[in-house]
Formats: structure tokens, sequence, C-alpha cells
């Protein structure tokens, strides 16, 4: 399968995040809408539950990769680290302890950091190589980028059916509504005799221009593509991490992960329906990293039976970033 990175930066606010089973579901309502109903079943629906032709990730900062979940520091390693980057450079410890804290809180990862360590990834690894990006030779913190959104709370009037007007008592509530200061990466994985680049711009396109997520009809969620690449990710390690939520097969061993149960909606016209929830799904979350037992494209199983009354399809499946986890004493089975 061919991988693609698709560059988008958000033209207006944004309701729902960016998570790669959404993108997926919105990626294949646009192409229903662009091609039909019948090319969708045939080019990406078609088998999916065995052999899925199209894999999404999630939006991560552009330049950026999920923070892989790994075991904690140990109590002699972190007093190590402190020594070394603060207390030997004349820094008191609380001071040392106090940006340790903060590093652990980091989310993401830079691409180009994450090579460098990629093949003898560890919790150790991961957290000097974020450390070493805040602070300068002396052991001082420096302006760090903080790869956050900014989350606004609008507020809301609820308008009553019956007389058109706002209600009396009870009808006020509060959404949340956010902003990206830098662009995004998503990376698609798909198959070269289906899909072409083509094929993938103009589909993006007229999702940035449909729009993402909820409130799209009052103008959240617009985006604009800026770029399309071929991308090379790495494609062999005893380790794979994840990009996407997921759900694992036995394919994969030994790991560590942080899970997320999805209260998913159906999107397009299925909206509407007189059941818009789907069942929910427990997940495992993008940064999530297994020992594998072979090489594969994907990994991970699709799910049946989400909806009480549609046969959607909903993508599970682990996008890999192939690494070579660190066999140190802390790697232990879960």
């Amino acid at each position: 399968m061919q991988i693609y990175k698709i560059t988008i930066r958000f033209l207006s606010y944004i309701g729902t995040p960016l998570h790669s089973d959404t993108i997926f579901g919105h990626l294949c309502w646009i192409y229903r809408y662009l091609y039909g109903k019948e090319r969708l079943k045939e080019k990406i629906l078609h088998h999916y539950e065995t052999r899925p032709h199209l894999i999404v990730s999630c939006g991560f900062p552009a330049g950026y990769l999920p923070r892989p979940v790994l075991p904690p520091l140990s109590s002699s390693d972190l007093e190590a680290m402190v020594d070394k980057y603060f207390i030997k450079k004349g820094k008191h410890l609380l001071c040392g302890l106090d940006i340790l804290k903060k590093v652990k809180k980091e989310k993401f990862i830079g691409k180009e950091d994450m090579e460098d360590i990629r093949q003898d990834v560890s919790e150790k690894a991961v957290t000097e190589i974020l450390l070493c990006g805040r602070i300068n030779n002396k052991g001082e913190e420096i302006t760090h980028e903080q790869l956050t959104h900014v989350e606004t709370t609008i507020p809301h009037n609820s308008i009553s059916r019956l007389s058109g007007s706002v209600l009396k008592g009870g009808g006020f509530y509060h959404s949340a509504e956010m902003t990206f200061k830098y662009d995004i990466d998503i990376y698609v994985k798909v198959d070269p005799e289906i899909f072409d680049i083509q094929t993938i711009k103009t589909v993006f396109e007229t999702l940035g221009k449909y729009g993402f997520g909820k409130d799209k009809s009052t103008g959240k969620g617009q985006f604009e593509v800026l770029d399309i690449t071929q991308e090379n990710l790495p494609q062999e390690g005893n380790a794979v991490m994840s990009l996407s939520y997921f759900v694992p097969d036995e394919s994969l061993k030994d790991g560590y992960y942080n899970l997320f149960t999805k209260f998913g909606k159906l999107g397009g016209h299925y909206a509407i329906t007189e059941i818009p929830f789907k069942n929910p799904l427990i997940l495992m979350a993008p940064g999530s990293v297994f020992k594998v037992k072979k090489i594969k494209d994907y990994y991970g199983i699709g799910v049946r039976n989400i909806h009480a009354k549609t046969k959607i399809k909903h993508q599970t499946y682990l996008f890999p970033y192939f690494l070579g986890l660190s066999e140190s004493k802390h790697v232990s089975n879960i």
C-alpha cells in the first residue's frame, strides 16, 4: 500500500476532534457524493472488514507524531537526568523536576526527533530528546512551541419548535469550538491500484469546502489543502506505534496503550435518521505501542454491527509507524 501525507490549514472554527475514524467517515461520504454509492462500495467498502483499501491516521500538528505510550522512567533514570541537565549546570533540583513535569505532559514528538531515536525507543530516549528541545545548554527553559488548540466556549439558546422563540427557562447551553495555530498533517494508506494522488486531492479539497465535523452547515470545519506528498514512513522494526484509533488483533504482542471510549454518530444524510448514534466502541488511542509478530501494511480488526439499522463501516485498523522498541528491563508483558 502507498502512503500519502496531506497537510491542511483550517479556515474556521472546528467543533469535532480530528480522530482517524471520524476522518475516514467523512472521506467515505465525500467519495459517495462525488462518485456514487456503487463506486464507494466497490472501491472502499467491499471486504473492508478483512481487506481495507483505505486507512486514515488522526490529524497531528504538521511535522509531529503522537508521543509513544511507554513505561515511565525509573527513579534512577529520573535522578540521573536531573543531575545531568540541571544540577551539574548550577540549577536547583526543583527547577529540573518542574521542567520534566512539563515534558511528561507533552502529547507530540517531532517527526525528525522520532527518526533519531526510532531504532531504540524507550521512555528515557523520548524524554531526553523532548527535554533537549525545551532547555538551552545552561539548563534554562527556553520559549517552547505550544502544540495545543485554542478552545472557546460559545453560549447558545434553545429554540422552541412549537413557538419558534427562545425557551423561557432551561434552554441555555454551551458548546466548545476549537481553533488551531498550526497546520495539520493527515496520513492515508491506500491501494495504489484503486486510489491515485489526484483522487485523494479531489476528495480532501471537496471535504475542506464541505466542512469537517459538527455545525458545518454554519461554516465550521472548513479548511484548505496546502500540500499532498508521497510519504515514506518506516517499514521495519520489532514494534509499531499507532497513528490511529484501533482495535487490536492477534498479530500484536506485548504493548503499552491508552484506551478511549468512542460514542460515534452517523454522518451524511444518515445524521437525520431515527437513530443517528452508533454503539459505543472501546478503542486504543494513537501513540499506543505494540510488539509485532510480522511486518504488515496494517494491524487490527474491522468491527461490524456498530449501528442498529445500517451496515456502515467503521475504521478500527492500526495505522503503523514501525520502530525498534528497546529491550530494556522496563519492557514487560501487559
